[in-house]
């Protein structure tokens, strides 16, 4: 195990030159490793607030609080030939598609890769760096204020640090992945998960989903929710507010169940402030009409009682198959599936409406692994049985 101290000095960036430094090091690489810091505690859009770079054995960190123009890196982002590097970076990515409107084509996350090849689910980078590289890394600056300038030699060591190691990291997993002959399954998922442009941006169509409680509400009312909960996204994004310093989850939710159709009613509703409904009360109830005259969101189907109770008493069965099949395979069983899509796969089968595609478990690498495992214990081919040695279960012929 070593200790890492006293890293190289990585290169301050203020200037459209210093920038294009960075950009053709990544292409003359192919390759490109890259995290943020950024700060959003306060408003509803990320504020940027540095860019770290590594290309070519070169570290940069990118000042965008010096009006340095990041669309040439949005070009190497979004460059089909340039592999970006990165760990847990989907919010990193948010970023850069919020600013520079670009998508990702080809990337590599360290996090995610590290999954499929037996170091576990979600792992942090420094333990991830340890993992891979025996490194440990300085720690005491994640939360650090990094807009404040100028940035210390501290903060500076740390920013670099976050992807000084990110290179050696992806190649010692795809070395360990291509042992296992699943890189193709990272490969898969990763386009799924980077490279959709429907998953970025906010989609306001579909804020009502992340309400918290929706969950006590009838149809009728989720319709409500849906069209206030919109205008919520539309607000917190014209002021750059959270959406809670707007309206609180718990207060559309009751906006939802009581449907006021007066100003005066809003104001009866508890944590609906008095400037909030002077500013917002003619918006606010225009959305609440045009959700009492809207149809509901599509309920989810609902199934035979007898299907229920036989995924209810399964499920802990198809639990112990996968976690039985992911520990065989090496592979966190958080990356495969949820509990919730379990049980939604084995109450459809049971109920005879099953459509495979409808779930993530039966589409490519998980169905391989587990989904149509999973299938065959619902249909009774397959059985377990508990013996005495890792993991403990086993598939019998049913």
């Amino acid at each position: 195990m070593t200790t890492h101290t006293k890293p190289g000095r990585a290169a301050l960036v203020t200037t459209a030159e210093g920038l294009h430094h960075a950009v053709d090091a990544a292409r003359s690489r192919r390759s490109m490793a890259i995290d943020t810091e950024f700060m959003r505690e306060r408003t509803y859009f990320a504020k940027l607030c540095l860019v770290q770079v590594e290309a070519a054995e070169h570290i940069y960190l990118i000042d965008p609080l010096e009006s340095v123009d990041l669309q040439p890196l949005g070009e190497v982002i979004a460059d089909p030939e340039i592999e970006i590097l990165l760990h847990a970076g989907k919010q990193d990515l948010d970023i850069f598609n919020e600013r520079l409107g670009i998508v990702p084509t080809n990337v590599f996350d360290v996090q995610v890769a590290a999954s499929f090849a037996g170091f576990g689910a979600n792992l942090p980078y420094g333990r991830l760096v340890e993992a891979a590289l025996g490194v440990a890394l300085e720690k005491g600056e994640s939360y650090t204020e990094w807009c404040r300038r100028p940035l210390t030699e501290a903060q500076l060591r740390y920013a670099a640090d976050d992807v000084r190691y990110l290179h050696g990291i992806a190649e010692r997993l795809k070395a360990r992945l291509t042992e296992l002959d699943r890189l193709g399954w990272v490969e898969e998922e990763l386009r799924s998960s980077f490279e959709d442009p429907n998953g970025y941006g906010a989609n306001e169509d579909v804020a009502w989903r992340k309400v918290a409680g929706r969950g006590v509400l009838k149809p009728r009312q989720v319709s409500v929710l849906r069209e206030v909960a919109a205008w919520r996204e539309r607000a917190a994004a014209q002021r750059d507010l959270p959406r809670g310093w707007v309206v609180k989850d718990p207060t559309l939710i009751e906006i939802a169940r009581r449907s006021p159709q007066s100003a005066d009613d809003l104001r009866a509703i508890r944590g609906l402030n008095e400037k909030e409904v002077d500013r917002s009360g003619r918006d606010l109830l225009e959305a609440i009409r045009k959700g009492r005259n809207s149809p509901p969101p599509e309920a989810q189907p609902q199934f035979p009682r007898n299907a229920q109770i036989r995924a209810r008493m399964t499920i802990g069965l198809a639990d112990a198959l996968v976690r039985a099949r992911c520990e065989k395979a090496d592979i966190s069983s958080e990356a495969v599936t949820t509990r919730g899509e379990l049980e939604g796969v084995l109450t459809a089968a049971f109920a005879g409406t099953l459509e495979e595609d409808s779930y993530r478990l039966l589409r490519g690498w998980r169905r391989d692994l587990a989904g149509a495992a999973v299938l065959d214990l619902a249909r009774g081919r397959i059985g377990l049985r508990v013996v005495d040695k890792a993991p403990y279960v086993e598939e019998t012929d049913g």
